[in-house]
């Protein structure tokens, strides 16, 4: 399993069981989780991780694991994860980080060097991310990356914006 190679302060992992504790910490805070449909359970969040390795097995990247490269201390996760937009597989990057890491810069740290990985590694031309929008800090973390709104789309049944990223 390949990983980018670590930021000006994160190291990234592929997301394994391993990260299941922690991972569960950051998929149960109702705030960090407000976005979502639901906070996880402990086996929603174990399938969300499962599905995560399918997904590195079969397209070469999905979610990283964050780990602050000071104190090896979990921050979250960011990935470039194929998203079914209109028909067509768009690499998309996301981004979730533990509520006590919010407001320090890792979030775009992580998301820009994901994205640019995205393209040096993988050679995608086009990078967006999918915001609900409501979620102001996600489009905060889009803008400070240059990305724009395409356009509006239905997914998993909530609107969604489409950034892509320049």
């Amino acid at each position: 399993m390949i990983a980018p190679p670590p930021s000006a302060r994160i190291r990234y992992e592929p997301l394994t069981l391993d990260f299941l504790d922690v991972m569960c910490e950051l998929h149960g805070d109702a705030e960090v989780m407000r976005h979502y449909p639901n906070v996880m359970s402990r086996e929603e969040t174990q399938a969300w991780i499962e599905r995560s390795l399918a997904r590195m097995e079969r397209d070469g990247h999905s979610f990283y694991a964050l780990e602050s490269l000071a104190t090896g201390e979990f921050l979250g996760q960011c990935g470039i994860l194929l998203q079914e937009v209109e028909g067509v597989n768009e690499a998309e990057i996301g981004y979730l980080l533990l509520r006590k890491h919010w407001h320090k810069g890792l979030a775009t740290e992580a998301a820009r060097h994901c994205r640019d990985f995205a393209r040096s590694h993988f050679g995608y031309a086009r990078v967006i991310s999918l915001i609900n929008p409501e979620n102001i800090p996600s489009q905060n973390v889009a803008k400070r990356l240059g990305a724009a709104v395409e356009k509006r789309i239905i997914k998993w049944d909530l609107p969604h914006d489409v950034w892509l990223h320049v």
